[in-house]
């Protein structure tokens, strides 16, 4: 629904129009039939992962036909682009929906994520896999070349040598990405979006959150003043559970 409003707001004066389907709002029986309308008319089709991997596999597809007419459409030879939005999802090569989608034989791929990947270089492959089949490597030689040289010159015991090979072999993967990724920061969309503004309401406790306040401080009080032993004076600090006890209070004043 998201993309579906996203075309309409920024391709309403595109002559001809671009026509957009949105798969959900079609029922089950007649979503093979709006699929090959769309890909013999052309337009974009827009569809979640889970229903992709569901119909390119023909689940709850009655007939061999319609399974063959749905693979086509989704899979061989498939749409003329294929634009993948929250790409993160792709980090595991091993999931069904990953397996499903290294299938597809169009060669013009997008992928879409505003979600780092936690500089997880390995999560880092299967996307770029997905985009560059075989650009890379197999995955083990990929971790030979570039996971476990820049990993081991991460490590705060790292010698000399691991550092200068880490970096030499970061510079070699950032080159071999630099053409096909596009990292977009902020600023891109400052000029579109609203200004924002944050505002901090100060609202006195009532005269029950007043006297709930009071009384589990008190309490905590009269706990620590009884720990007097110097010998597990440490060991009651630790029982000072700060956090937990924010927590408790903040339930109180809210």
């Amino acid at each position: 629904l998201n993309w579906t409003n996203e075309f309409e707001y920024w391709l309403n004066d595109i002559e001809p129009p671009v026509d957009n389907y949105q798969l959900t709002t079609i029922k089950a029986n007649l979503r093979v039939t709006h699929l090959n309308y769309w890909y013999e008319h052309g337009g974009v089709m827009i569809m979640g992962y889970e229903m992709y991997r569901r119909l390119a596999n023909g689940f709850g597809l009655k007939s061999k036909k319609i399974k063959a007419q749905a693979y086509k459409c989704l899979v061989d030879p498939g749409p003329d682009i294929i634009v993948a939005d929250e790409g993160h999802i792709l980090k595991n090569s091993q999931t069904a929906l990953a397996k499903c989608l290294t299938k597809i034989k169009t060669y013009r791929r997008i992928v879409l994520t505003g979600t780092p990947l936690q500089n997880n270089l390995i999560e880092y492959y299967c996307m770029v896999s997905f985009i560059k089949p075989n650009l890379l490597g197999s995955q083990q030689e990929y971790v030979n070349r570039f996971v476990n040289p820049i990993q081991n010159g991460q490590h705060r015991d790292s010698n000399e040598a691991d550092v200068r090979l880490m970096k030499r072999r970061a510079c070699v993967l950032h080159e071999l990405l630099t053409g096909f990724i596009d990292r977009k920061d902020y600023g891109l969309l400052r000029d579109y979006l609203p200004p924002k503004f944050e505002y901090i309401i100060n609202i006195r406790l009532s005269d029950l959150q007043t006297t709930l306040y009071d009384s589990y401080l008190k309490r905590q009080g009269n706990l620590l003043q009884q720990q007097q032993n110097p010998a597990t004076a440490k060991k009651d600090f630790k029982s000072v559970k700060l956090f937990a006890d924010y927590q408790y209070l903040q339930k109180i004043w809210t």
